[in-house]
């Protein structure tokens, strides 16, 4: 059992049902105007909640398809991962997966501390939780631009959809650290950072990389669904029980190590040795699979479920304002130290630029993390806690700024990426379009 008590009841699988159909709905729409659809589910929600009478998710329903998404999440960006871009990129990669999102989270923690006076702590698992940049609306953009041939010639979208992965892991290791040690009663707080640091990042690495192993072991399940069943077991197995166990991050890291170990091994021809069949096009057939699940099971429920918490006529609307300004904040820090990051690699001023702004939107991880700190409050005793209601307040407080932060950047960015791409990039002159 995901947890000890999850009722089902007929009223509330018909509100997921309708939540799912009006999901699916309002995405077509905004894909056929351009906008991602993930933003079509986010309204979706919104309008459930606030224009319909009896329309209601409950708590566990909402937590569980959070779960799910960011596993899902997890395991598709791992599956994208271009190790070999990354490689070729060097130092350039690498300063792009640590320092816009570390700028951004400390810039973003600073600024939460000092507007809604949130714990140095919390405020940093915001921060986190803004820093991440979303694969599912950068990905899509870059793949267009790269097929049109723009920017490929010094490897561009390969290298900005490679650092993004990355620059999730990172973000999500440091919520999981951030929030683990914000919430957490011990008194011994070097204790609490080390179980929820090093500890938990190990934990995480040792059981990725058996269950990359195990998922590359095709002998006995040859076929491509086959592998793409095992491979939602495995993540989801490593997510809820190192949820369970209390290393919300652990989980994290073992299914992107899973995806990654899997990819390697069959790259490297070395499943020949105890598998029926060569893996060398299997991976991209799982991608399929378990993207499939993504666009029309999990997308839709985990917007839509995120939209849903969204009541309009409970929130005031300063902290809103609020919510806005830490984005704001954020981004303007955010922007310049993608730029500076980009040096390198033979970049020219243009291509940087546009570096900086692909780097720019946020949507799947926030959706996923951004309720998992007030979901924890509610589940605190009291009497553990001198001031639970300051500490509801600011789990509220969390959840609307990174739905905000969805709202103003996921568009923004990918309406960024589309028209400024192929006017800061050159294009390749050469027919083939692609990198290799």
């Amino acid at each position: 059992m995901v947890q000890d008590e999850f009722v089902v009841s007929s009223r509330a699988v018909a509100n997921v049902a309708v939540l799912w159909v009006a999901s699916i709905g309002s995405a077509y729409v905004f894909t056929a105007v351009g906008i991602p659809p993930l933003l079509g589910s986010l309204v979706a929600g919104v309008v459930l909640q606030n224009a319909t009478n009896g329309f209601e998710l409950s708590s566990r329903f909402r937590e569980t398809i959070e779960t799910v998404g960011l596993c899902v999440i997890l395991l598709v960006s791992s599956m994208e991962i271009d190790i070999h871009a990354v490689a070729r990129a060097g130092g350039v990669s690498l300063r792009l997966t640590f320092l816009p999102g570390l700028v951004e989270a400390a810039s973003c923690a600073a600024a939460s501390f000092w507007i809604f006076g949130m714990p140095p702590a919390l405020a940093l698992s915001l921060g986190f939780i803004l820093a991440a940049v979303s694969p599912a609306v950068v990905v899509p953009g870059l793949t267009r631009l790269q097929k049109m041939g723009y920017g490929v010639e010094k490897g561009i979208p390969s290298l900005v959809m490679a650092a993004a992965t990355f620059d999730d892991i990172v973000a999500i290791t440091g919520f999981s650290i951030s929030i683990g040690i914000a919430l957490d009663n011990q008194e011994n707080l070097a204790l609490s950072a080390f179980l929820h640091g090093p500890v938990s990042i190990f934990l995480g690495i040792a059981s990725g990389l058996a269950c990359g192993l195990v998922l590359a072991v095709t002998r006995f399940c040859p076929h491509s669904w086959h592998r793409g069943v095992i491979a939602l077991e495995l993540g989801l197995l490593t997510t809820f029980g190192y949820k369970r166990a209390g290393f919300d991050g652990s989980g994290a890291v073992a299914t992107i190590l899973m995806g990654i170990a899997a990819k390697l091994i069959w790259e490297q021809k070395r499943v020949v040795e105890y598998a029926k069949c060569d893996g060398g096009d299997l991976f991209e057939r799982i991608e399929r699979d378990v993207n499939f699940v993504w666009d029309i099971v999990i997308r839709p429920l985990l917007f839509g479920s995120i939209g849903a918490a969204f009541n309009l006529d409970s929130m005031p609307v300063g902290n809103v304002s609020k919510g806005c300004a830490i984005v704001i904040i954020g981004l303007l820090v955010r922007l310049p130290t993608a730029f500076l990051s980009a040096h390198g690699q033979g970049l020219t001023l243009r291509e940087r630029l546009f570096v900086a702004i692909a780097w720019t939107p946020k949507a799947t991880v926030q959706a996923a993390l951004c309720s998992i700190p007030l979901t924890l409050i509610n589940k605190m005793k009291t009497e553990e806690y001198d001031d639970k209601e300051k500490l509801i307040s600011w789990g509220t407080q969390i959840m609307i700024t990174a739905i905000l932060a969805i709202a103003i950047t996921a568009p923004v960015g990918l309406l960024s990426i589309q028209y400024l791409g192929p006017r800061l990039l050159s294009k390749e002159t050469r027919g083939n379009g692609s990198d290799s």
